[in-house]
């Protein structure tokens, strides 16, 4: 049915359609299953054929950063207008390796220029971008911190800031240029860049071997509270579990303490749903995935009220967004919540047989 709309024939139907279709998809991305999210991706992609430019932007914007975007759907944004494809180049978590080395061949300078702002980059990809790309794109992969060069990459680049001081000026921070490739480029630089390049090729060694083992202690550090943590959450539930403490008390002192993750964990081991979809619903502006969860288990309103406060904290939302998520679920009653949680497992079983 929704395929058999797609071929609607008013543009205003069809661009409202659209709109309708990416709330749904967006809204419920992670209890669709595989089979609803294909279909979901062939409906977006038929609809995207047919509407202008804004529209499509609006929808690369925000499915950009979905790891449940089927991939057909963010190859055929990836390689739309680059105002369309800028969000998914430089977010998409479902475009492979591959995909991008494809991108970064057949695309175009502003494609390349997205391309280049993403969080990690490997030699594959930058490789094309450093033999493909002109000024601005290679400024930002060379600016990207995250990006990996091979050491042919390194002395085409620095072969190139003979003759753009900005490119150079940019080299200047990469303390992981080869040692020869870089005392060949000190020659070109201005004298700030040159004197800042000498420091990150100069520095002490016993200086970066210390501030490595700070940082594994501080790594192990971490993993040992973290463990600690789960192990203090684990018996908080046998607690809960075995009528020794409430719910409510032992969420409301995670909430205290700012521990999401492991109020994520005391809340999917109690409703029995996974701890993945829990961090999910947690982490979404959407307030209704964690409000049937929070109601299904009783939660109060008042415990309820300091958690939205917490997850409005966590995703930069306005204060003034807390009431009306408390106003929501005051309105869940019990019994719709365990309907819908049922109803989410049941599906979940579902999608994992099919």
């Amino acid at each position: 049915m929704l395929v058999d709309l797609a071929r609607e024939g008013s543009s205003e139907k069809r661009r409202e359609l659209l709109q309708q279709v990416s709330n749904l998809f967006v809204d419920g991305s992670e209890l669709h299953t595989d089979r609803e999210t294909l279909l979901f991706g062939e409906v977006l992609s038929r609809l995207l054929d047919q509407v202008p430019l804004d529209d499509r932007v609006k929808v690369a914007d925000r499915v950009s950063g979905l790891d449940r975007t089927p991939r057909d759907l963010a190859l055929k944004l990836a390689r739309d207008d680059a105002r369309v494809a800028a969000p998914i180049l430089r977010h998409s978590p479902v475009l492979t390796e591959d995909d991008l080395v494809g991108l970064a061949t057949s695309q175009g300078q502003a494609h390349l220029h997205a391309i280049a702002q993403r969080a990690e980059l490997g030699t594959r990809v930058t490789d094309v971008i450093v033999e493909r790309g002109t000024g601005e794109v290679l400024k930002a992969v060379t600016r990207n911190l995250g990006a990996q060069f091979s050491e042919r990459s390194f002395a085409s680049l620095a072969e190139k800031a003979g003759s753009d001081h900005e490119l150079g000026d940019a080299l200047s921070f990469r303390a992981d240029m080869p040692p020869l490739i870089a005392k060949a480029l000190v020659a070109h630089l201005s004298p700030a860049a040159r004197q800042r390049l000498e420091h990150l090729m100069a520095q002490d060694h016993e200086q970066l071997d210390a501030l490595m083992n700070e940082a594994r202690r501080e790594l192990d550090q971490a993993r040992h509270t973290n463990r600690r943590n789960r192990l203090d959450a684990k018996l908080a539930i046998a607690d809960i579990r075995e009528g020794r403490r409430p719910l409510d008390e032992v969420v409301d002192q995670l909430i205290f303490k700012k521990r999401i993750m492991d109020v994520a964990f005391v809340l999917s081991e109690l409703a029995s749903v996974p701890e993945a979809h829990v961090n999910n619903v947690l982490h979404k502006v959407n307030a209704m995935g964690i409000a049937v969860i929070c109601r299904s288990l009783d939660m109060s309103d008042t415990v309820y009220q300091r958690l939205s406060a917490l997850r409005c904290e966590r995703l930069r939302l306005n204060k003034a967004q807390v009431m009306p998520m408390v106003t929501e679920y005051r309105q869940l009653d019990k019994q719709t919540a365990d309907r819908a949680l049922r109803f989410h497992k049941v599906r979940s079983t579902v999608g994992r047989a099919g």
